[in-house]
């Protein structure tokens, strides 16, 4: 399969630059686009996970959401699995997975630490998660409440996560 011509039609396609390719990793966690001078740090696309995830930081530019990050990582991934569908009819379960996890991990983030409220998240969103607002909600409260999350100096009032 030649992911690399199709990554290449996809940046040229989107007007983005590579700024550095880097050999595949599974554990590197150096990819990154940035969004306004459209370049990206990718993989070299040697699999179907390592071409999904490059076409997730061409993603990023193409998109260009910089609202809040579950919305900057929910249609990068989006667009990541759409175009990846499209070209060559790839649909790797274990990538989508993984997409949903991060995408509710930055959700939940959101939520957490900063000014975005459950009731603003976007429904589209929560249904491609699996989620509802009672869900989500309820997974804050176990997280808060179990200590899983270090003590921060909450920028909102944690406890209207609490149950009553």
């Amino acid at each position: 399969m030649e992911y690399e011509k199709f990554v290449k039609e996809q940046l040229k396609l989107t007007k983005t630059k590579v700024h550095r390719w880097i050999e595949w990793d599974p554990e590197c966690d150096r990819y990154e686009a940035f969004v306004a001078a459209r370049r990206v740090v990718i993989p070299k696309p040697v699999c179907d996970w390592s071409f999904l995830v490059a076409l997730h930081e061409i993603g990023h530019v193409s998109t260009g959401e910089r609202l809040h990050s579950y919305l900057q990582e929910y249609n990068a991934e989006r667009w990541a699995i759409r175009r990846a569908k499209q070209a060559y009819g790839i649909v790797c379960p274990d990538y989508e997975i993984d997409a949903k996890t991060y995408v509710k991990k930055h959700l939940i983030e959101n939520l957490i630490f900063s000014e975005l409220s459950l009731q603003s998240v976007k429904p589209y969103v929560l249904e491609w998660l699996g989620e509802s607002q009672d869900s989500i909600k309820g997974e804050i409260a176990s997280i808060i409440t179990h200590g899983l999350i270090e003590d921060y100096n909450w920028p909102i009032n944690y406890k209207n996560w609490l149950p009553n």
